[in-house]
Parts: C-alpha cells; sequence; structure tokens
C-alpha cells in the first residue's frame, strides 16, 4: 500500500459530463498509486497517454502552470463537478527520472518526486510539551488508506461480514499503558506530558481511562469538538470517538464485538458512531460505495466518509484490512 500521493497514471476511460461543455470525466489507474476518477479539459488528453495524477491531499509546487490552485492554496481535494467524481488532479506528463531508467520512460505507478502531502493543523489546545515520537514500536499509527488503492483488500472482503463506522474529521489520539510501567498519551505524531492544558489529557480525566485502562492495551480514538477541524459535528465541548483497540503484547487489532467490550462495556467510553453491522460486503462497483459513504451527521451537515472493516479481523498482503471512502460531496 503506498502513501505517496503523486504518481504517473494512465489514462484507461473518458467519458462526457452531462450539461459540461468543456470538462469531460476521465478514468486514471497508477499502478501502486491506485484507480481514480478526474476531470480534465476536453479534447486535450487521449485514452491510453500517461499522464501526471496529483492524489488527495498533494501539495503542489507554487509554479505558474498551478497557479489555477492558488484559491485552494494548492492543495489537492476530492470534490464533485456536476455530480461526477474529481478525485485527482490530471496534468500533461512531466517525468524526471529517479533511477537508472533512461529520460523519457516512465512506467504507470511511478513516484513523482517533491510532492508534500498535507497535514492538519494542530488547535493550540492540542499541542504541548513533548515526550516524544509516537511509539511507533509497539503501536501501529492510525492511517487509513482511500479504497481506491487496496483493491486487494475489495477483493478480499468481498462476500464477508463487515461493519461500517462514520468518519468523524477531528484529531487522532492513542492512549497506552506498557508492561505496567508507563501510560502515554499520544496526538497522530507525538507522545505528550500533562502540562495542565492539553485537550487529549482532558478526555483522559474526564473518562478516567487511567484508572480503567488494562496493562498493555491501547485505545485509539478521534477528539472531536469545538476548535478542532471546524467542529463539523457542531459539538457543545470536546469529546472522543473510539474505534480502535490494540492488544500491545500480542500485536493485534481486537475484533469488533472485543473491542466495543473492552472500550464501552469495561470502559464506558463512547464508541464511532456505527452505520452498518454484521452485514455482509456485495458492493460490485467503486460508484456503488462511493455512494455509500454520502451521509448527514446527526447536526444535519455532510459527513467526511466511513470506514470499512471486517467482523473478523483480517491481513491482507501484510497490511490490516481497513479503509476509507470519503464522501465527496463533503467539504473541509
Amino acid at each position: 500500500m503506498s502513501r505517496n500521493v503523486a504518481f504517473v497514471g494512465k489514462i484507461i476511460k473518458i467519458e462526457p459530463i452531462k450539461g459540461a461543455d468543456f470538462i469531460v470525466s476521465a478514468t486514471v489507474v497508477c499502478g501502486q498509486g491506485g484507480k481514480w476518477m478526474g476531470t480534465i479539459s476536453k479534447d486535450q488528453f487521449e485514452v491510453d497517454e500517461l499522464v501526471n495524477v496529483y492524489l488527495q491531499d498533494a501539495i503542489l509546487p507554487q509554479l505558474p502552470e498551478f497557479a489555477f490552485m492558488e484559491k485552494y492554496n494548492y492543495r489537492v481535494s476530492m470534490r464533485k463537478f456536476k455530480k461526477v467524481p474529481s478525485e485527482c488532479l490530471i496534468c500533461k506528463l512531466e517525468w524526471v527520472p529517479t533511477d537508472d531508467r533512461e529520460a523519457g520512460k516512465p512506467c504507470i505507478g511511478d513516484v513523482i518526486p517533491g510532492i508534500m502531502k498535507y497535514e492538519k493543523p494542530i488547535p493550540a489546545q492540542l499541542s504541548g510539551q513533548v515526550v516524544g515520537g509516537f511509539p511507533t514500536h509497539i503501536i501501529p499509527k492510525t492511517d487509513e488508506p482511500n479504497f481506491q488503492t487496496v483493491p486487494d483488500m475489495i477483493a478480499a472482503i468481498a462476500g464477508r461480514k463487515y461493519y461500517a463506522t462514520e468518519k468523524a474529521d477531528g484529531s487522532s489520539g492513542t492512549v497506552y499503558i506498557f508492561k505496567n510501567e508507563h501510560f502515554g498519551v499520544c496526538s497522530r505524531n507525538l507522545e505528550l506530558k500533562d502540562d495542565g492544558k492539553n485537550a487529549f489529557w482532558e478526555m483522559v480525566k474526564r473518562y478516567k481511562i487511567i484508572d480503567k485502562l488494562p496493562n498493555d492495551y491501547a485505545i485509539q480514538f478521534e477528539l472531536v469538538g469545538p476548535g478542532i477541524q471546524k467542529n463539523p459535528l457542531k459539538l457543545p465541548e470536546l469529546d472522543i470517538r473510539v474505534f480502535n483497540v490494540w492488544n500491545i503484547r500480542e500485536r493485534r487489532y481486537l475484533d469488533i464485538e472485543d473491542a466495543i467490550e473492552l472500550a464501552c462495556g469495561n470502559m464506558d467510553l463512547p464508541w464511532a458512531e456505527i452505520i452498518d453491522y454484521d452485514k455482509t460486503f456485495l458492493f460490485s462497483s467503486d460508484e456503488q460505495m462511493r455512494k455509500y459513504a454520502e451521509g448527514k451527521y446527526p447536526n444535519g451537515g455532510d459527513r467526511e466518509g466511513v470506514v470499512i472493516r471486517p467482523m473478523k479481523e483480517t491481513m491482507v498482503n501484510g497490511e490490516r484490512l481497513s479503509f476509507k471512502i470519503i464522501n465527496l460531496n463533503y467539504k473541509d
């Protein structure tokens, strides 16, 4: 699974867009970068043409050819144009070789170098005194891949029981106890001290997690509410939505039933909103999955999307079977 955000791709399909005179819809394949849909200028591209493809959260260089992206702060986002998915930016091929292949010999799936990925800004209430980096040696970071990049996972879950949770646009946190000696509280990338001001630690104290979390376990959650990602849930105060429980000693995620029993039954923590539970995965097209991601938060606003996982934890090619589907109507 690739974490890069810019690839050489090939256009495999071009289709008209109803009511659009100057743009058409293109489907591109990018090797390890997945399969995506984007809008392109009419009559400027051809099927089988190699192109540059910039995926969601790619930060483009501030060059004249990308001046049209200035109003978006040079950040690529998923959207819809005239109700048609536009999940990436497709541009004419410009290839700079990064290995021993000859110049002018790009291949589908080649990574375009020098393109940074957008990172959400950290609100003041989430920053604080740092203990160190995130303890990746004992706990995986939270980073769900887009469904477009993991066709093997889609194939593996087909016909199997799954559950889907609402993707709340907040800030990821992790709390853990290791060897009965160390209690840690982390943001996405850092472990933080309790300085009396940090919002992650505030949640730990509110829910008395330090007294309830079993030894050698970690819980992972989304911190949501005022001051975080524009508070799309419109909550009156900060809160958490747990979505993972990790067994540190056994190096595995708990199956959903066991995870909910530990986090909700034993610790009285709020779980991420469950959209479907113990259902059979029968989606037969990308369009069906895109439609499935559409929906509303309880306040009526478009939700960010959904996360899909099997009822029984499963590995696919060494990766956890877990992926997200972004709601293309959502605007962050």
